[in-house]
């Protein structure tokens, strides 16, 4: 358990690399036919299980001074996916590992077999493949085929990642959004990585006649990278710009993408709207001034803002309002009941209404424990409420930050933080 006291956090930190970029670009290397090398400065539980997997799909992975090498292997007779704790990961790899092996052993930990795998599993079934059970532990037999495949588009979009990035070894395959596409951005991100490996996805926009439809055409073939760049990581760069934020000091992140396709990105302009001032030089982002208008946040396209900005919402006197937030109850803990609990045991107002969530900030907190219930980003949320709290915040469940952003407690301290750790 950590301890984290009240201080002002300021001065400069390196972006960590994007976990979602990461998870694509690996599984884009070991699909090619040639060897890759990515450029991955550093490493987390969720990357890990990836490497991991593929490794027990039949690649020759290794991570050596912040180089991944990838050598793409024939699959073995029996795959595996060891997923831990990484839904993205899992939902990845399903339709991909069924593209390679006749037989694939699925594993899970903690409430990764809780989270929703429908209806990925029925097309996948209608597709050709068996499974032992409907919810991991399970096995699966049979090869994935190709064709016409129909997807709901409101309950992840890590289906329709996991099915684009198994088309190539499909043949020619069509996957079609059967209802509004949420969380769009994260798509958009595996149509980029495809791209960046060789890979064209035809795209077309959903219309009056016809639903959103992402085609691969036969003869579609990764290719191996060189010295494949991951991108710094939106979702973590959040927390040290709401850091700022809240506190009006200074803090800089450095190698980050302005232009970046990640969902995350749209925490600049929340920092913005906010009352903070956001600058740029070159790839650095300085955040500086206080937040002070409160927060109307629609969470539909970027859910897993919702904890650090809920400890922005404190930060800001009057009512920030967060809608939209029903698959938050999906994520590595119900993220809406647990971010309420949160706020309200650290001393602040908040209430819910259906899928929606609302804080009264007061510029203040008391402090005390807080209960991260093994979720990695409401060990950031209290983290970042310590900076506003009387008293310091202890941090239950706090290991669980090794998930996404292990070295998330040295970086706190290089910038002048005060967090330690407590049996």
């Amino acid at each position: 358990m950590y301890s984290v006291t009240n201080t002002l956090l300021r001065g400069t930190i390196d972006s960590i690399p994007a976990k979602a970029h990461a998870h694509r670009a690996l599984i884009c290397a070991a699909l090619a036919p040639t060897p890759s090398t990515i450029l991955l400065s550093r490493t987390s539980r969720d990357i890990d299980a990836t490497m991991d997997s593929l490794r027990a799909l039949g690649a020759d992975i290794t991570y050596k001074q912040q180089i991944v090498t990838v050598n793409p292997g024939p699959p073995p007779a029996v795959g595996k996916i060891l997923p831990h704790e990484s839904g993205t990961t899992l939902r990845l790899l399903l339709p991909v590992s069924a593209s390679l092996c006749d037989t694939v052993d699925v594993d899970a930990k903690g409430r990764l077999p809780e989270r929703p795998l429908e209806p990925l599993l029925s097309e996948m079934k209608r597709h050709g493949v068996q499974f032992s059970k409907n919810a991991p532990p399970f096995t699966m037999k049979g090869l994935l085929k190709g064709g016409d495949f129909n997807m709901v588009g409101d309950v992840s979009s890590q289906f329709f990642s996991g099915l684009l990035l198994a088309a190539p070894q499909l043949g020619h395959t069509a996957i079609t959004s059967t209802t509004s596409l949420q969380s769009r951005d994260y798509v958009t991100l595996t149509l980029t990585t495809m791209a960046d490996f060789g890979i064209t996805v035809e795209h077309q926009e959903a219309t009056a006649a016809q639903n959103e439809t992402f085609t691969i055409n036969d003869m579609s073939t990764f290719v191996g990278r060189n010295h494949y760049q991951i991108e710094g990581d939106w979702s973590n760069a959040a927390i040290w710009m709401v850091a700022a934020a809240m506190t009006g000091e200074s803090i800089t992140i450095t190698g980050m993408n302005p232009d970046s396709v990640q969902a995350d990105r749209r925490i600049m302009d929340i920092i913005s709207a906010s009352g903070a001032t956001i600058t740029w030089n070159g790839s650095n982002l300085t955040v500086s001034g206080r937040a002070t208008t409160p927060l109307t946040i629609d969470l539909d396209q970027c859910p897993d803002l919702l904890p650090v900005l809920s400890a922005l919402a404190c930060s800001i006197s009057g009512e920030s309002a967060f809608i939209n937030g029903a698959r938050l109850r999906l994520k590595e803990s119900d993220r809406l009941n647990a971010v309420a609990k949160l706020v309200s045991d650290l001393g602040g107002t908040v209430r819910q209404e259906g899928d929606n969530i609302y804080i009264t900030g007061t510029g203040s907190l008391t402090g005390g424990l807080a209960d991260c219930v093994n979720d990695h980003r409401l060990v950031m949320a209290g983290a970042l409420m310590a900076l506003i709290s009387t008293n310091p915040v202890r941090l239950k469940d706090s290991e669980a930050i090794t998930k996404s952003y292990p070295d998330f407690f040295t970086d706190w301290n290089l910038l002048a933080g005060s967090a330690t750790e407590v049996y």
